[in-house]
Parts: structure tokens; C-alpha cells; sequence
């Protein structure tokens, strides 16, 4: 009986120490949304619906916030419209400068946080095509921003150089798989 009751208290020392591992500090963040460009892919398409040659770019991005309140009612109940907003820069001469007079504006949906700690970590990717014929440039550079429910703007994020003319994934750090990727579309591997 005394090995029982050994075995016993030894199981309920261990599910208490698991217990309290698992009631750590929650993790906190700032109420101001931060966003973090990872990587953006880029693909020579065709329009679906007129047919027209376009540049696809699907940029991800990483977004946390600490109160979890990004995101708009898809019932468009919502007073602001966007809360994803980004501009398009072109190098010019080694200068970035505007591509267009255009802020492209895009809508995040509102999913209500569960649980106790209410902080969102989400990943978004944002699909962008660009007609070719207005393609007048080699390189790109994107600077994007989130506002959340409370208007709280987020840092900007600026992403790396990319080559807008290539196929293929540019990632944060300015490495790309362009090599892979336009050897297996054309079937060389």
C-alpha cells in the first residue's frame, strides 16, 4: 500500500507542476496594431474576367494586436470602410517614388476574440494585380498600415525590393525562388 499511495502522491506532484506550467503570464501586446511584411509572390495571370495580361502579387503579412479589436463587420456596419491600406512605390534612378496617385484600400474582417486574453495574431494575405501594359518599371516596393477599431493606426511596413517583372516568392529578408519557381513553369526540373 505504501508504494500506492508513493505513486500516487509522485502523479499528483507531477500534474500540479504541469498545472502551474501551463498558468504562465499571458502574453501581452500593445494596444497599436504592429504589421510585419514576410513575403510577397509574385505570378504572370490572366484576368479572369476581361482577359487582360496581369502581375499577380499576393503579399503576406503578419499583424498582431494586442486588444484584438482589427477587423470590420462584414454587414458593412462599420463607419470607416478600410483598415488595410497600401501604397506602391517605383524605383526610379535609386529613389523610390510613388507609382500611382492611388492608396490601394482594403477591408480585414472582424472575427470577436475568444478566451481570456484577447490579443490577435493573424496572418493576411492580400491579392493585388496590376495590368502589364502599365508595368513601366523594374522594381517595386510596397509601404502598408492597418487601423484598428479605436482608429489606432499601425507602424508601417515597408517590404523589400521586388523585382516586379520576375515570377516567383520574395521573401522579408530580399532572398527569392525565382530560379525554382520559372525552371519548374517552364518544365525544366
Amino acid at each position: 500500500m505504501n508504494r500506492r499511495a508513493n505513486i500516487f502522491a509522485a502523479l499528483i506532484v507531477i500534474a500540479v507542476m504541469i498545472a502551474a506550467a501551463s498558468c504562465s503570464d499571458m502574453e501581452t501586446y500593445s494596444e497599436i496594431p504592429k504589421v510585419e511584411f514576410q513575403k510577397v509572390f509574385l505570378a504572370d495571370t490572366t484576368d479572369k474576367e476581361l482577359g487582360n495580361k496581369v502581375k499577380l502579387q499576393e503579399i503576406t503579412l503578419q499583424i498582431t494586436d494586442g486588444d484584438g479589436n482589427l477587423g470590420l463587420n462584414r454587414d458593412g456596419s462599420d463607419t470607416t470602410k478600410y483598415n488595410l491600406f497600401i501604397t506602391m512605390f517605383k524605383k526610379e534612378q535609386g529613389q523610390y517614388v510613388p507609382a500611382i496617385d492611388t492608396i490601394f484600400k482594403y477591408r480585414i474582417p472582424y472575427k470577436q476574440p475568444i478566451g481570456q486574453n484577447k490579443y490577435l495574431r493573424a496572418e493576411v494575405i492580400v491579392s493585388h494585380t496590376t495590368p502589364t501594359i502599365y508595368i513601366e518599371y523594374d522594381t517595386i516596393r510596397y509601404e502598408i498600415y492597418v487601423m484598428d477599431r479605436n482608429g489606432n493606426n499601425s507602424n508601417t511596413a515597408v517590404t523589400c525590393d521586388i523585382p516586379i517583372r520576375m515570377n516567383g516568392t520574395v521573401f522579408a529578408d530580399g532572398s527569392n525562388d525565382f530560379e525554382l519557381y520559372n525552371a519548374s513553369t517552364r518544365g525544366d526540373n
